[in-house]
């Protein structure tokens, strides 16, 4: 059931199909005109789940989770670059100064700068259900502020303000915002960037009570720090700020008066001036095994990146020294034999010499890395793209080794294709009609003929020689045995697979066959929100290490786009 934090901003919705067309109706037509209707898919309807946050304190007498909701609108990518766009542009503009933090080193680099003694104190500052509190009148003024430092079009606007329309699915049952289905969810593609762009706008009207160089906001936790402290002057700001917030429509909780602060992953002391790495009471660091499936680079560098980190986040070798044990810990245990030593940071970064900064459209390859491939991958890749592409073709300037890189990816653990085999054997206990044949021993593949989403292989035999045809279905097997017969009776048809050419063929020259048909695989059919489809690469894989000398599918095949992903495009909404 979704919790009682989350029920006091949604309600269930009768209508789950009206408010998923009305959404990809207008996504259609957003779409349509900035001409991306034929590869933007519609709204993807996954399942929301929820994360606990254990490490809050009294968690067992108060419980408190993090509502998640992969359910997205496609066009969250589009408002998302934009937002982040615009966000870059008012940050650079000349006219503001506002600390609107991405990262630890920007909190680091604020802290170094702002100043630090016997009296200073720290103000941290929470924005409480920060995602769900942000309404459509607030994102509006946070869209006028920002039109104050760039240009933001119309369409920009009903593009960004569209992303926001969203549902909530959970067993089946939709959910969705109290009175309106605008809601910015943790898990959309622009949900961080929604509440940057806010952020900055609060940090605006923040300027009233005090000077924009001493706080600074990153997403929903925010950090003053106040020179020459003293109670009433704390207890002032305080209140000051809550009222700010609370004129917004949010609810913030404030802790004033800090001499130290744990902000991010990093310690910071306001009086000293130091700062050191943080880690959260129930956080134990945990890496990839030494000898994991991994491509090598990521095991080499791995040391390196977490000694890098940790020598970034502490003053000096000192508070290096401190932390360096529970991580050594952890790389020990995952087999790793490397010491962690502390990385001097330079002295002036300005004084580096500054790289030309050029951009470049670089086309990434990435094939997943298996132990079990002895090929070398990126050689044989790289020497095609050479091979194919030589010096003087007509396409080298866009298929060279400056443009084209390769980096490998990973493939699933253990755990998480444990899940998908959980989940798919559970869509076929759900099936408990295999067959449906008036005469069982007629069924065509044994009892099993309403089986969905399978591989299966059709062997053709004559007298003198076999053939092997293998293809795929996401609807019933019956289906498409109905649809392989009709193609078999009629001649317009017989073009239609590469098996039906072959009874044709044979038909026309008088032999005899006989059909048999196998499930060989089954497979995931493709849901929206989907990087590949199961389905379409189980077949091609199939097809792959068939062994047969008289295969009917042809090699190109393999090159075939996945059809199942059309069904699903916005130009089917228009």
């Amino acid at each position: 059931q979704i919790p009682k934090q989350s029920k006091q901003w949604y309600q269930r919705r009768v209508a789950i199909t009206a408010g998923e067309k009305d959404i990809n109706k207008t996504s259609a037509k957003l779409a349509h005109t900035l001409e991306i209707d034929d590869r933007v898919q519609q709204f993807t309807t996954q399942q929301c789940f929820i994360t606990l946050k254990d490490h809050k304190s009294n968690f067992r007498n108060n419980p408190q989770c993090r509502l998640i909701n992969p359910a997205k609108n496609e066009l969250g990518k589009i408002s998302k670059k934009i937002t982040d766009d615009k966000i870059t542009e008012i940050l650079s503009s000349i006219n503001t100064s506002l600390n609107l933090w991405k990262n630890t080193a920007q909190v680091i680099e604020w802290f170094n700068t702002s100043p630090k003694g016997e009296k200073s104190r720290f103000i941290q500052f929470d924005i409480v259900e920060f995602y769900p509190s942000i309404t459509e009148q607030l994102l509006d003024k946070a869209i006028d502020f920002a039109s104050q430092y760039t240009t933001i079009s119309e369409q920009d606007i009903n593009i960004i303000k569209h992303a926001k329309n969203s549902l909530l699915f959970h067993h089946g049952t939709g959910w969705e915002k109290k009175d309106r289905t605008f809601d910015v969810t943790m898990g959309s593609y622009d949900g961080a960037e929604t509440c940057e762009l806010v952020g900055l706008y609060m940090l605006h009207q923040l300027q009233q009570i005090m000077p924009p160089h001493l706080i600074g906001l990153y997403r929903d936790d925010g950090l003053a720090m106040i020179p020459a402290a003293n109670g009433p002057k704390m207890d002032k700001l305080r209140k000051q700020i809550g009222s700010v917030f609370k004129k917004e429509g949010l609810k913030i909780t404030v802790t004033t008066n800090l001499v130290e602060v744990n902000f991010l992953d990093v310690t910071l002391n306001a009086v000293n001036g130091r700062y050191c790495p943080y880690r959260k009471p129930n956080d134990h660091p945990l890496y990839i095994n030494a000898q994991s499936n991994h491509p090598p680079n990521i095991i080499k560098q791995l040391p390196k990146m977490i000694t890098k980190r940790l020598s970034d986040i502490s003053c000096d070798a000192e508070e290096f020294n401190k932390a360096k044990g529970a991580y050594e810990q952890a790389l020990r245990s995952s087999g790793y034999d490397e010491k962690m030593e502390y990385i001097e940071k330079t002295s002036n970064p300005a004084d580096s010499k500054v790289r030309r900064k050029r951009t470049r459209n670089i086309i990434w390859y990435n094939p997943p890395y298996s132990l079990n491939v002895t090929t070398n991958i990126g050689k044989k890749f790289l020497w095609l793209l050479a091979k194919h592409f030589p010096r003087g073709h007509r396409l080298n300037k866009i298929f060279n080794k400056n443009t084209v890189k390769l980096s490998y990816s990973c493939l699933p653990n253990v755990s998480t294709i444990l899940n998908s085999t959980r989940s798919q054997r559970t869509v076929e206990e759900k099936e408990d009609r295999m067959c449906n044949c008036r005469n069982k021993a007629k069924c065509p593949i044994s009892g099993e003929c309403l089986k969905t989403a399978v591989v299966y292989e059709a062997t053709l035999q004559t007298e003198e020689t076999q053939y092997q045809y293998i293809g795929l279905t996401e609807h019933t097997f019956k289906a498409r045995y109905n649809a392989h017969k009709s193609s078999f009776n009629n001649e317009n048809q017989r073009l239609s697979t590469e098996l039906s050419k072959k009874v044709w063929e044979l038909k026309e020259q008088r032999v005899p066959y006989n059909l048999k048909w196998t499930i060989l695989r089954h497979g995931q059919p493709y849901r929206g929100g989907m990087r590949a489809c199961d389905l379409c690469l189980t077949e091609k894989l199939c097809i792959l290490t068939s062994k047969h000398e008289n295969l009917l599918n042809k090699r190109r095949e393999i090159l075939n786009k996945c059809r199942h992903m059309n069904k699903l495009l916005l130009k089917k909404c228009l």
